[in-house]
């Protein structure tokens, strides 16, 4: 399996870890990591890293996400979500779409969010789901981020679907509240599918209808079928051989060059490649490139080195094997 990254359209009901799970038994690719959870309702892009490509997540420009989210207006539950107990209820609002439009618009800026009761911030040591679980109030400081836009798609008084466009460390969930409230409200997110994450977006993305097309040896069987088989009383579904899965996914990778379009490149010959990962010095940094930023030597289409433009000249930040 080649070094890269895949971008899987993550179905309702499983985990981003069972996800990364999945891929690597069906192409026992030992170095396998997503670049950001999503919470087991939601649907949508989840990147997976695979193998070198492990060390070059944090380098990732992920700083936007897209949101569209689904809001059920009148009821409140302790998760912000589907999954959640009701916790309060309210008339459902009366607002035309219009007005709709226009509370929208009062979320669209710079904002201070607190994160969620059940949220994997941790307080004390220990997630905030932790203490959610055993009844204790426990609050998380809040912090900033931005909502470029919040798009009506769809409004009948009950529902309320709308496209977010966002900062990282944004949760949908709390929006979906303060919307709810701001209509005069209470509500929680009945559905939310993630359409893009920084360079990855979900017209790019492979289902698990799709990989279990690709693994199946036989056709005709549901994805859940193919790749969720979890005991011994479970009937297999035959696979292909990794070689075969393996081809299969190549035209789904994407390299990381690809993957980190926000950073300058600096192209080496094969031997000079070879002198940078044996310890030589790192050629200088494209010329506009501001000080303390980062940017990448390739060679062709791969990956040797992470730079940094110092004033002391350039920094090695990571080598990657060959």
């Amino acid at each position: 399996m080649r070094s890269g990254f895949l971008i899987i359209d993550k179905p309702a009901g499983i985990t981003s870890h069972d996800v990364v799970a999945l891929f690597r038994a069906v192409t026992g690719a030992k170095k396998v990591g997503h670049t950001g959870t999503l919470d087991p309702f939601a649907t949508g892009v989840l990147p997976l890293a695979i193998g070198g490509a492990t060390r070059l997540i944090q380098f990732l420009d992920e700083s936007v996400k897209v949101y569209d989210a689904t809001i059920r207006l009148g009821a409140a539950t302790d998760t912000g979500d589907p999954t959640g107990k009701v916790i309060r209820e309210a008339p459902l609002p009366t607002a035309t779409e219009d007005e709709v439009r226009t509370v929208l618009a009062t979320f669209l800026g710079d904002r201070m969010q607190e994160p969620p009761a059940y949220s994997a911030v941790k307080v004390g040591g220990r997630p905030l789901y932790h203490y959610a679980r055993k009844g204790e109030e426990v609050r998380a400081a809040a912090r900033p981020v931005k909502i470029t836009d919040c798009r009506l798609l769809s409004y009948d008084g009950a529902t309320l679907r709308v496209e977010i466009t966002c900062s990282r460390g944004t949760y949908a969930r709390v929006l979906a509240d303060e919307i709810a409230v701001a209509l005069g409200t209470a509500g929680h997110l009945e559905a939310l599918s993630r359409t893009r994450s920084g360079p990855f977006y979900l017209d790019a993305a492979l289902t698990v209808a799709q990989l279990a097309d690709l693994v199946a040896a036989e056709p005709g069987h549901s994805w859940e079928e193919v790749l969720l088989a979890r005991s011994r009383r479970d009937v297999r579904i035959p696979w292909k051989t990794r070689d075969e899965v393996d081809a299969g996914l190549a035209p789904w990778m994407r390299s990381a060059v690809r993957a980190l379009p926000d950073l300058p490149l600096v192209d080496v010959i094969p031997l000079q490649a070879r002198r940078i990962r044996n310890g030589g010095n790192l050629p200088a940094a494209p010329g506009g490139t501001p000080f303390a930023a980062r940017y990448l030597v390739v060679s062709g289409d791969e990956i040797v080195a992470v730079g940094e433009h110092t004033t002391a000249g350039p920094k090695v930040v990571r080598v990657m094997d060959a």
